[in-house]
């Protein structure tokens, strides 16, 4: 997606697996937007191709978590005119993560590499039909962006992505870890449901998955709030009100939550939870509620029941 829609503005290499960059060479990728498809054309190589003498001045890792290895793969090829670092993974983790593995490498000079904290709001979906592979997403497509570390500002990758017709929320450096918090209570809304193989919609209507969604987001506002984050509101996603709104009692909540869920349910164009990164969604609650000391047994349960689900899919593969 980022590739398709930056093309215009930057010059793209794109960097992937053996099966991903396969299907585009073999032009069996499409991309699905405005109630089109269009093949994926982009340049690509193998990871296993990214050698020295290619110099990027951006590496945008899209990968999903954890983006520690990945970042260590690609920065440690680097010695000198090291590229600024853009990563755009769910959690609360991936900025430490990255910064970690630029550390093991460059040491006291991994503090000079410009490391940028991009957040996605769209959501895609991915299916196959055959051999082809279709990836789906609306638009426009609305980022959050702040600058992590390093030098200067970021207004030159705010131009890329504006050119190319994003809309970019930006946010000053002090706010890159509530922006992570912020886009984190998006993501837990509807896990819930999904860890019992429901849509949002479809768990909403039962009482009790409701009340076991709202306490789970209790308590990572609990957590955060703790830690001495805050959350923040974003055009289009008032993550604020939102956690007024589940601190009401639960039994005037539910009155609301068929309205709610169709909201929800809307604004992710009923695209289904991804459960393969539990861990960086409420197993991120737990881990911080250790942390502060702090007992998260909601989050530890939709934890538990998903990993029990996840581990079952792989005994049938």
């Amino acid at each position: 997606m980022f590739a398709f829609e930056l093309r215009n503005w930057a010059e793209i290499l794109g960097v992937g697996r053996e099966k991903e960059v396969t299907a585009i060479k073999e032009k069996r990728l499409f991309i699905e937007r405005k109630g089109e498809t269009e093949l994926f054309k982009e340049r690509v190589i193998k990871d296993i191709e990214f050698e020295e003498e290619i110099k990027p001045e951006i590496i945008f890792i899209t990968t999903k978590n954890p983006i520690g290895p990945v970042v260590k793969y690609y920065y440690q090829k680097f010695r000198e005119n090291i590229p600024t670092l853009l990563i755009s993974q769910n959690g609360i983790c991936p900025i430490e993560d990255a910064k970690e593995a630029l550390r093991e490498i460059f040491e006291r000079e991994s503090e000079k590499i410009r490391l940028i904290r991009i957040i996605l709001f769209n959501p895609l979906d991915k299916k196959e039909e055959g051999d082809k592979i279709f990836i789906n997403y609306s638009l426009p497509i609305r980022i959050a962006m702040a600058k992590v570390s390093g030098p200067g500002n970021i207004e030159d990758i705010v131009e890329i992505f504006k050119k190319s017709n994003f809309e970019v929320f930006e946010f000053p450096q002090k706010e890159v870890k509530n922006l992570e918090f912020s886009k984190l209570i998006l993501n837990l809304i509807g896990m819930a449901a999904a860890s019992r193989g429901f849509s949002i919609e479809e768990g909403f209507k039962d009482k009790e998955i409701f009340k076991e969604e709202v306490k789970a987001i209790r308590e990572f506002v609990k957590v955060v709030k703790i830690s001495g984050g805050k959350f923040l509101n974003f055009p289009h996603y008032p993550v604020k009100l939102l956690t007024v709104f589940f601190n009401l009692p639960i039994c005037f909540l539910s009155i609301f939550r068929k309205n709610l869920a169709k909201l929800i349910s809307e604004g992710r164009e009923r695209k289904p939870k991804d459960l393969d990164e539990i861990d960086y969604y409420n197993g991120a609650v737990v881990e911080l509620g250790k942390k502060l000391k702090i007992s998260t047994p909601i989050n530890e349960k939709i934890l538990k029941r998903v990993k029990e689900k996840l581990s079952e899919r792989t005994l049938r593969i």
